[in-house]
């Protein structure tokens, strides 16, 4: 079989399975796992897919700027971030991170809650100055206006005083094998270190979030704790997740 054909007919099975297994697609094709793992190597070259342990799943598309999302319609990412902020508890210390999920959060928040706030997101410390019962802290650095936040050394070294019971951390895409990644590394250490502080780490995402992956890896997927998501996210695909120990709020 040409090595076009080949790569087409894997480009197929990703599309119409959402997966490609390396040993079920030597077998299919008639030929070596080394060479559906060549193939795998050249197609994520490409730019075409991810590669995972033992195969390949989607490469996730791009999000938008912070302002588009900020801007558009978003009534599935409410409802998450409403069932999100109801994690919160009086007295706790919580992480917010940039994204238009994570501000939804803050905005959620209850208005009887007394809690504490730490955050590299200007948007979120702004919408959070008329909440009564919330102490809010924002990270200084350089904002960087595409993601919305403030990123740096000033920025990791004010958030690394602080240890949270919570972190809310806005997810590019979640795959239980390629783990928390996003398209960039200007976020990695933020993040990272977001998580590494938290008792808990909530990641927001909806089910186009899920089983995609982008190159930068934040975090392994068990660092997750909980994971926040919507009514569209298939039982069969959760159940991966719950396999880690992931706690799951739809």
């Amino acid at each position: 079989m040409l090595k076009a054909t080949r790569q087409d007919a894997l480009l197929r099975q990703l599309e119409s399975a959402g997966s490609i297994g390396a040993a079920e697609a030597a077998e299919h094709l008639g030929v070596s796992e080394d060479t559906v793992r060549r193939d795998l190597r050249e197609l994520e070259a490409a730019g075409t897919l991810q590669r995972v342990h033992g195969g390949a799943i989607p490469r996730a598309t791009p999000p938008a700027s912070y302002a588009q999302r900020a801007r558009a319609a978003q009534p599935g990412k409410d409802s998450i971030a409403q069932r999100a902020a109801a994690l919160a508890c009086d007295g706790q210390l919580l992480f917010l991170d940039g994204g238009s999920t994570a501000l939804n959060v803050a905005r959620s928040l209850s208005p009887a809650l007394h809690a504490t706030v730490v955050t590299n997101a200007p948007a979120v410390a702004a919408l959070l100055i008329d909440h009564p019962g919330v102490t809010v802290y924002l990270a200084g650095g350089e904002l960087n206006k595409d993601l919305g936040v403030t990123l740096g050394s000033d920025t990791t070294r004010f958030l690394g005083s602080f240890r949270a019971d919570i972190s809310f951390i806005g997810v590019c895409a979640l795959d239980p094998d390629a783990g928390l990644t996003i398209p960039s590394p200007q976020e990695l250490a933020t993040k990272r270190l977001m998580i590494s502080q938290s008792t808990l780490v909530v990641a927001l995402a909806d089910a186009r979030k899920l089983g995609h992956a982008f190159p930068y890896v934040v975090a392994p997927a068990d660092a997750v704790t909980d994971l926040v998501t919507d009514s569209e996210a298939p039982k069969q695909q959760l159940a991966a997740y719950r396999r880690l120990g992931i706690n799951i709020h739809q």
